[in-house]
């Protein structure tokens, strides 16, 4: 059995990405996944569109395999996607976000789950337009087996505790900042 650990993510807003038609009031959602560790893709509903900033303040549950976080192989990957009417969907912008990252962040209690963070988003040609706004949560690290992306299991670590600052750990903090950022 694996251990993993629930990953609450709140998808609040986005602006300045200029390429959203806005004249047709086009259908503009977020599809968040993780490389590895989780067999998850979610999909938040159509974000209500203002002159430059899209809101959706949509929360989704991810349960990560805590071995891949560990390794730095678990990354969070958003794509900020448009609807056409013909053809396939139009993507917006993309943003990548290492899951021991923000689990080193949650481990130094820098971000609670009050804490929004603004991302910069990146063009399929890699150039910066616009930002993302994201909120986050961590919960406790269990042992199990995770059926499908809602499910709800309740065994816990016996080395943890879930508080207001998400995953207590009882052991020394997060590894350095050579190995978050390698």
């Amino acid at each position: 059995m694996e251990y993993y650990q629930p990953v609450e993510i709140n998808v609040l807003s986005a602006q300045d990405l200029d390429s959203v038609n806005l004249l047709f009031r086009p259908t503009v959602y977020v599809s968040v996944s993780v490389t590895r560790g989780s067999r998850d893709k979610q999909v938040t509903p159509a974000a209500a569109c203002g002159k430059k900033l899209l809101r959706w303040n949509y929360r989704m549950k991810f349960y990560i395999e805590d071995d891949k976080v560990r390794r730095n192989e678990s990354v969070l990957v958003f794509q900020i996607k448009c609807k056409r009417f013909f053809g396939s969907d139009q993507v917006v912008g993309k943003l990548f976000v290492p899951v021991k990252q923000l689990r080193h962040l949650n481990e130094e209690k820098t971000i609670t789950e009050d804490t929004n963070i603004n991302y910069q988003v990146i063009t399929e040609a890699g150039k910066p337009k616009g930002s993302i706004c994201l909120g986050f949560r961590f919960g406790c690290i269990f042992r199990g087996q995770v059926r499908g992306c809602n499910s709800d299991i309740a065994r816990v670590h016996e080395g943890c505790r879930l508080g207001v600052w998400g995953n207590i750990r009882h052991e020394p903090s997060a590894p350095c900042e050579d190995d978050i950022y390698a």
